[in-house]
């Protein structure tokens, strides 16, 4: 893909501030509250539909060198990963008070680093040390599923990888695996990558544009319906499969949309700007929550709301801030330099 979209670009930084404000404003809250979790989540989902729509843009609708393209990728992806988490493993030794989810643990720095999940017993769940990093976990799976089928064309890449994650979602809701690995990798998540996949391929084939335009309104009211499902259904879980499928909806719906119109929408540099760091924002924004937010609230207390309010707005724009800083002084540099080694 020789330049960005701009629109694209846009829903990465929406994306990314989603699981910022989330990931804020539950931090000094003892039990989570659905509709931040879930408003976190959708930041996630809509990430994997860019990064599966990204994919097939910079692959072709032709074979690729998967050497190359894994090279790319890693790349891309590990060496800032890799740092967060040595950083955050570090600290979680030092400074384990700064930390709500976070324990360090020699055996799962190892395996967060490998990108092997594991259930993690500091949060409950199957997360890395770092547990933004069980996104990444997801992506690098991705990755290799995608340079698997680099000999076939585009779309017969989608169709096999489609029916690929189908079988797996079904495998998952049929076993109920209990093992860390068999049961992330049978969940139905990566179906966020295929339908990005496939809103690829929509684009370079050329129906996509004509398909939106011509039913930008119906389209619309789907994603609309497919949000308030995923923020209405409550079955006590923040991940639950039948939101899911609601926000998913949602997600596709507004990359179409995005990327069908992206000629009548106007360029914003600074949201823009915000697309471009936004893999530094989500990786960075949970050290400005906890630094902001813990510190001062600690010191301050939680018993004034306008305090806490303030508290927290401060450490949402101190989240992007050191998000953006770290794409321009860190991400941006770094990548130049390693686009040689690609």
């Amino acid at each position: 893909m020789n330049s960005k979209l701009h629109t694209v670009q846009y829903l990465r930084a929406i994306a990314a501030i989603f699981v910022l404000i989330s990931h804020a404003l539950l931090y000094p809250l003892a039990e989570p509250v659905l509709f931040l979790g879930r408003l976190g989540w959708l930041g996630v989902i809509v990430f994997f539909v860019v990064s599966g729509f990204i994919m097939v843009m910079v692959t072709g609708v032709e074979q690729f060198d998967p050497i190359k393209f894994l090279r790319k990728r890693v790349l891309r992806v590990v060496p800032l990963y890799w740092a967060f988490t040595i950083v955050a493993a570090m600290l979680a030794l030092v400074v384990p008070s700064l930390f709500k989810t976070t324990i360090f643990d020699a055996l799962h720095l190892v395996l967060s680093l490998a990108f092997v999940p594991f259930y993690n017993p500091a949060s409950h769940g199957l997360h890395p040390l770092y547990k933004l990093g069980w996104t990444l976990n997801y992506e690098m799976f991705f990755y290799f599923s995608f340079a698997l089928l680099a000999v076939f064309s585009a779309r017969r890449r989608a169709t096999m990888l489609t029916l690929a994650y189908l079988a797996l979602m079904i495998v998952g809701a049929s076993v109920r695996p209990e093992g860390a690995i068999a049961a992330f990798y049978t969940s139905f998540m990566p179906l966020a990558f295929v339908t990005g996949v496939w809103l690829g391929l929509g684009y370079l084939e050329g129906w996509l544009n004509d398909w939106v335009q011509r039913y930008a309104i119906p389209l619309a009211l789907f994603a609309m319906l497919g949000l308030v499902q995923g923020f209405v259904i409550d079955r006590g879980l923040v991940e639950d499969e039948v939101a899911f499928f609601g926000f998913l909806l949602a997600s596709g719906g507004l990359v179409a949309l995005a990327v069908g119109m992206a000629q009548y929408l106007p360029r914003i540099a600074w949201l823009e700007s915000l697309g471009d760091a936004s893999y530094s924002i989500y990786l960075a924004h949970i050290f400005a929550v906890g630094a902001v937010a813990g510190l001062t609230l600690r010191m301050l207390g939680t018993s004034d709301p306008l305090i806490v309010g303030l508290v927290l707005a401060i450490a949402i724009a101190g989240g992007i801030a050191a998000g953006w800083a770290l794409y321009r002084l860190v991400e941006e540099p770094m990548m130049r330099r390693l686009r040689k080694l690609a």
